[in-house]
C-alpha cells in the first residue's frame, strides 16, 4: 500500500469497525412489545449500517485512486475545529445552570461563525428559535424535558 492511500483506508477501516460495533452494540437494546418495531434498536442498526457502508465506500475509492485524482492538500485551518470544541465544552459545563435555549443559541452562533458566517446577531436570533422550537417539541410533543435553567421555576411553577 501506498502512503498516499494510507489515510483515506485507515479512515475508512476506522468508520468500518466504528459501524459493526454500533450493530452489535444495538442487538443489546431491549425491544418494547411485539408491536414496537420503530424503536431505538432499529435506528441504532440502520445507523450502524449506513457507517458500515459508508466506510466500505470510503475504502474502496480510496484504493481505486491514484496519485493524479488526488487535490492538492490544504493548509488545515484549526481555528473552527477549535471553536466549535469550546462551544461544545462550554453547553456541556453550563446547560444545567444556564437552561436549554440560551446554551444551544450561543453554539448556533459558534458554529455559524467558525464557518464564517459573521451576522452575529442575527445568527444569535435564529438560534434562539430555533433552540426554543426544539424545546417545545421535546418538551410537548415527546414528552423530555430538557434543562430551562433560570426559567424553571417560571415555567414549572409550585410543582
Amino acid at each position: 500500500m501506498s502512503a498516499h492511500r494510507l489515510p483515506g483506508t485507515l479512515f475508512g477501516s476506522a468508520v468500518v469497525a466504528l459501524g459493526v460495533a454500533v450493530v452489535v452494540a444495538s442487538q443489546q437494546i431491549k425491544t418494547g412489545f411485539a408491536y414496537d418495531i420503530v424503536g431505538p434498536a432499529m435506528f441504532s442498526n440502520l445507523i450502524g449500517i449506513g457507517l458500515t457502508l459508508s466506510g466500505i465506500v470510503s475504502v474502496i475509492s480510496t484504493r481505486r485512486a491514484s496519485l493524479e485524482d488526488l487535490p492538492d492538500q490544504p493548509r488545515l485551518n484549526f481555528w473552527p475545529v477549535g471553536l466549535i470544541s469550546a462551544a461544545l465544552l462550554l453547553e456541556a459545563a453550563l446547560i444545567s445552570r444556564l437552561g436549554w435555549i440560551p446554551v444551544v443559541a450561543t453554539v448556533f452562533v459558534a458554529g455559524s461563525y467558525a464557518f464564517g458566517d459573521r451576522r452575529i446577531l442575527s445568527n444569535a436570533v435564529i438560534g434562539l428559535v430555533l433552540a426554543t422550537v426544539i424545546l417545545l417539541v421535546f418538551t410537548l410533543g415527546l414528552g423530555i424535558d430538557l434543562p430551562l435553567g433560570p426559567l424553571e421555576p417560571l415555567v414549572r411553577g409550585d410543582q
